[in-house]
């Protein structure tokens, strides 16, 4: 298994707030997974690992999400964005929600406060049947 490598991006979107983003992804065409929110320390690499390019931004958040999944469809990230997830850690799924209310079909799944080891282990479950 390839090693994943880290790239850096920095954003901006129409209002001029600047989003920094990371893909973590090894080589070749992956499906991509979006983190958003505060994802655990280390589970993106972990996920990259498993197969998946990774896309996790800061400031979380909605309008970071919207610069993020606009670079994404543009091919600015450098990724694959034909099939994409998105993953997040808040308690309340709000993002996800807002996306969907607003006609947007994203798949995703919300991870709560687990151990990196489950929330890896569980996202990798949940996108080998749903997505991959």
């Amino acid at each position: 298994m390839a090693t994943p490598a880290k790239r850096s991006f920095r954003l901006t979107g129409a209002a001029g707030s600047p989003v920094a983003v990371e893909v973590m992804s090894a080589a070749g065409q992956r499906p991509v997974v979006v983190l958003s929110g505060r994802p655990q320390p280390g589970l993106a690499v972990r996920l990259a690992r498993a197969g998946f390019a990774v896309v996790s931004f800061d400031p979380p958040g909605d309008p970071g999400l919207d610069i993020v999944l606009d670079a994404l469809g543009r091919g600015v990230l450098g990724v694959d964005s034909d099939n994409y997830a998105l993953i997040e850690s808040r308690d309340d799924g709000s993002i996800a929600l807002a996306r969907g209310a607003a006609g947007v079909r994203v798949p995703g799944l919300v991870v709560r406060d687990t151990p990196v080891e489950l929330a890896a282990a569980t996202i990798v479950q949940w996108l080998a049947k749903h997505f991959v």
